[in-house]
Formats: C-alpha cells, structure tokens, sequence
C-alpha cells in the first residue's frame, strides 16, 4: 500500500532512542530474544531499534509478515544492511545476497543439488553419519559420561554435510578443527550482526579472535577450491561438485570467490541450524515424558526395530511434530531482514524507502493469537490439517515466500535421522534435571550445551525426573 493513498495520517514507528554510536547495541546483545519480548510489551508488534549506526524496524506480527513476504512482495527486497553485516562470513552468498537477478542466477545453478536423484545419494550419506554418531553415544553411555548435546548434534550434522558437500578433499580428521573455527568466527560475526558493527564491540578481544579464525576458514576453502579443481568428477558426486559444474545464462562459471561465498554459506547454515533443531527436540522431549513415549511408539511401530529408508521419513509425522515444535519454541535465528523498496506502511506505520525490516520468528511464534498456550511443548499443533488453516507466516522456520530456505529438505532429513535413530536405542535425560536456558550466537543455543545422560531404552534412569514447569521458554 502506497503512503499517497492513505486517508488519515500515520504515526512514527516507536521504539527507544539508545546512546550515540551504539543505539541499543549494548543492552540488546544481552539478551536479544528477552529484549524483543520487552519492546512487543512496551511499543506493540512494529518498533525501531537503533543498533550501532543502523536502525531497523522489527515485524512480530504474522499478518505484517505476510505483507512483506506474499501480498506485496514486490516491494520489499532483501536487507542490503543485513548482506552487509553478514558479509564476512556469508558474503554475496545466495541466503543473503539482496541483488534479486544475482539471486535468480545462483537459486537456478543450486536447484540441481536438491534432485530426487541427489537427495536419495544424501540420504545414504547422512544415514551412515548417524550411524557412526549412534556408536559414538553407545561408548558414552558405556563410560557413565555426560554429553553435551549440543556439540553431539553440531559434529554428528557437519560430519554429514562433509559428506554431501564434500565427498572428496577434507578429511573426516579435520571436522573438530572446522567446528571450532566456525564456532569462534560466531561470536565476530554475531556482535557484528546484532550491533551493527559497532567499533566497540568489534574491539572486543573474543570477537577479533572471531575474525581471525573466519579468516583460517576462507583460506581452507580456498585450497579445497584448488584440490577439487585439479581432481574432478566425471558426474557429479556432491553438492560441490554441482557448483563447480554450474554455468550463468552468459556461460560463465563462478568465480572463487562466489564459490568461497556459497560454499561457507552451506557450511554455515547446515552446522548452525540443524544442531539446534535436533537439541532443542531432545531437551523438550527429556523435559516431557509422555510426548517422548508418543513419538517412541511411533518409531517402533513405523521402523519395526530396522534402519529408516528414504520412503519412511513420511510415516514418521509425529516425529515431524517434534521437530517443527522444537523449532517453533526456539527457531533457528533472532530474525530474518527485508528492504522496503518503496515507500509504503505496515501496521498503520509508515515506512520510508529503504528502511531495513527485521521479522522475529521468536515473538511471531509466540503470539497467542495463533499459538494458544505459546510457551508449552505441545507438537500436536503440527499436524497436517492445522497447517492448512493457521495464518502462512505464524511459523518462520525456514522462511516463506520465493526465498524460503532451498535447503530445508536436507535439513529436516538430517533432523529426523538423527531423533530417529538415536530414539531407535537410547534415552537422553537432562543431566542437569531441567531444560537449559536458551543464548543468542547467531542462532539460539542453549547456554551450556544442554548435558544431557544417555541410557538404554528399556534401562531405567538412575535420579528421579524432577518437577517440570509447564512454561518451557523460561525454565
């Protein structure tokens, strides 16, 4: 809706005024999803946060969402502030790049990673990283050890992304390393993400240690580039392989750089994403014992004691429930960014030309309105015929609208082997007696890995369960 055909004026955009240089940044990066809730509470579902020398207005509202995603979609592009804070690690990458032709040529040149035929190949290569991951918990089980589930869920994924993105040049050996690089590269790219790029908080010595270890991670890509280059495949054998072969509508081929830019992005994005869906579930799960005993009858019954085939990832919809209510209560990431590319409103706000949007998936999906009882764990909302009715943008895990997330096939079938084949065998009980409480580094984690007990299915857990609240998001 175009500001010349209003008939009443429209009031500014709320939202506190903040401190010179830094706008909110400081308190903000405390606790940004607790921030988030304070602003609904104090401003409504559209407020202005100045972060470091950028300001954005935050969307918490589906309907609002569902204007900049569908109803006027041509309006609104992707953040070029947010391609710019992300550049370091995501570059000109295809989830970020806000140059819609750009775009359109990398979603055509990435469309053959997801085939039938490809998804079939990394479903044999995922299965075997789980196996792989289900005897790693059978030692820890066998030695009494805690794990930290999160680290178990983030090795178990990238070991498997390994495989389908990278079937040739790094070795299984050099996954700890990678993981530790990408996870201290988080804490630079984050500040930078949600400050604005603030000196000082890029002063801070965590965070310039961020920067040098990105830097490590881009010079090993380079030199995969390089080996694959000099190797390779007559067909294409994985995700890398699809890239390398991929050609623009003029027949160039990409550049080092766009192919550094997309392939640290599927690193990225597959190492940051599914290992929290998978925690998150098996903290919920842990924390409510008679969904875990629904979910369980159903993968017996389903998979009759044998390993999940491709074809049986659909019968296992209560399991899917699980995981889309995991990533309900605690999606992937704070918010997804837009441009206004016109001048326009939402909410009864006016929103100039280039103003830079934020949709919180974490208080849309909390929203009564669309969410009776938000903050309990009940995956029976996710069934088939409630996804049909409820509002198209109530639920933001992998996006909506033509740049929906192109890999969340990958993403819920490594999710679901892993709930699934883990659930075929063990239990995993919090070791601490109660759901973590959740962080903001790029995506939500829980703050200490979430320790968790592995036990057998039919062992019985050796400390009583303790009390649970029914209130999940503040345990």
């Amino acid at each position: 809706m175009a500001l010349d055909t209003l008939t009443t004026p429209a009031k500014a955009v709320p939202g506190p005024r903040g401190l010179p240089f830094v706008g909110v940044g400081l308190d903000f990066l405390k606790d940004p999803l607790g921030y988030f809730d304070t602003m609904v509470t104090r401003y409504g579902r559209v407020f202005r946060l100045p972060l470091g020398k950028n300001s954005f207005v935050f969307l918490n509202d589906a309907e609002h969402v569902e204007q900049v995603l569908r109803r006027d979609f041509e309006n609104f592009g992707m953040s070029e502030q947010s391609e710019e804070l992300l550049r370091p690690l995501l570059g000109r990458s295809m989830p970020v790049v806000a140059d819609h032709l750009y775009w359109e040529q990398l979603h055509a040149m990435m469309l053959p990673m997801f085939t039938p035929r490809m998804l079939q190949q990394y479903f044999g290569h995922t299965l075997c990283a789980t196996q792989e991951e289900v005897e790693h918990l059978a030692k820890h089980m066998a030695g009494g050890e805690t794990i930290s589930m999160y680290e178990f869920a983030r090795e178990g994924v990238f070991a498997s992304l390994i495989r389908t993105l990278f079937v040739r040049g790094i070795d299984p050996s050099e996954v700890t390393t990678l993981l530790e690089w990408f996870g201290k590269a988080d804490e630079y790219v984050n500040a930078r993400n949600l400050s604005g790029a603030s000196p000082l908080i890029m002063a801070i010595p965590a965070v310039r240690e961020g920067k040098r270890c990105l830097d490590r991670i881009d010079r090993r890509v380079y030199e995969l580039l390089a080996f694959r280059k000099a190797n390779p495949a007559e067909t294409p054998e994985d995700m890398l392989d699809i890239l390398l072969s991929a050609r623009k509508a003029d027949g160039a081929a990409l550049t080092d750089v766009e192919l550094r830019d997309n392939v640290v992005a599927l690193l990225f994005g597959g190492q940051e994403t599914t290992p929290g869906a998978i925690t998150w579930a098996f903290g919920l799960l842990a924390a409510h014992p008679e969904k875990r005993a629904r979910m369980l009858e159903e993968i017996d019954r389903v998979l009759e004691g044998r390993e999940p085939s491709f074809q049986d990832l659909a019968k296992l919809e209560y399991t899917e429930m699980v995981l889309d209510e995991a990533m309900r209560l605690y999606p992937a990431f704070p918010f997804i960014g837009r441009d206004s590319l016109v001048d326009t409103e939402i909410g009864g706000y006016p929103i100039a030309r280039g103003t830079s949007l934020g949709f919180v998936a974490w208080t849309v999906h909390r929203d009564p309105r669309h969410w009776p009882e938000p903050d309990r764990f009940i995956p029976e909302r996710h069934t088939r015929e409630e996804k049909k009715t409820r509002a198209k943008c109530a639920y933001l895990s992998f996006g909506y609208g033509q740049r929906r997330c192109i890999g969340e096939r990958v993403g819920r079938m490594e999710a679901l082997l892993m709930l699934t084949m883990i659930s075929q065998r063990f239990l995993l009980d919090h070791a601490g007696g109660r759901l973590p409480d959740h962080k903001v580094q790029m995506s939500i984690k829980p703050v200490d890995g979430m320790p968790m007990r592995v036990r057998a299915r039919n062992q019985a857990p050796d400390v009583a369960p303790v009390a649970r609240p029914e209130v999940v998001g503040v345990p």
